[in-house]
């Protein structure tokens, strides 16, 4: 009796924990594809803790998009500057993968990356990084579709 009174308590535990994971990750959200998103400035902070890298950056208030977008030409006829970011502080979260992972001894506070990302389509609107450029000048690209990118959101 105690034995399945251990087993039934371990199992809730288990569940228990399991759950922030599968909220965090909100599979069910959508990131519009259809509209990728230029930004550049200062990075504030940056972090490469489980579960994603996130990059915490003062946006240029003088935004304009980019002269050139060395391994993302995908993104050149269709990307967005938008007149709402200039200015502000944005965290830019990146696909938990070894290639943002990586560029842990590659990002500091204090230097300018610019960065191309999908937003989610429901709030709070998280920007998800697919593109980034780094001070040396080197462009990471995440490729491939997530099955969370659709191209546009429906309301």
């Amino acid at each position: 009796m105690l034995t399945r009174r251990a087993f039934a308590g371990g199992l809730i535990g288990a569940a228990a924990f399991a759950m922030p994971g599968l909220a965090h990750h909100g599979f069910d959200g959508t990131y519009d594809s259809g509209r990728p998103i230029y930004v550049v400035g200062e990075v504030i902070d940056a972090t490469f803790r489980r579960p994603h890298p996130v990059i915490e950056m003062h946006v240029d208030a003088e935004l304009r998009p980019p002269s050139d977008l060395p391994q993302g030409e995908e993104f050149a006829d269709v990307i967005e500057v938008r007149s709402e970011d200039r200015g502000r502080i944005i965290d830019v979260e990146y696909p938990p993968i070894s290639l943002f992972f990586d560029l842990r001894n590659r990002i500091a506070v204090g230097d300018r990356v610019e960065t191309i990302v999908y937003q989610d389509c429901r709030p709070p609107y998280q920007l998800r990084g697919q593109w980034l450029r780094l001070v040396d000048g080197e462009a990471v690209v995440r490729r491939g579709r997530m099955q969370t990118e659709d191209a546009g959101c429906s309301d």
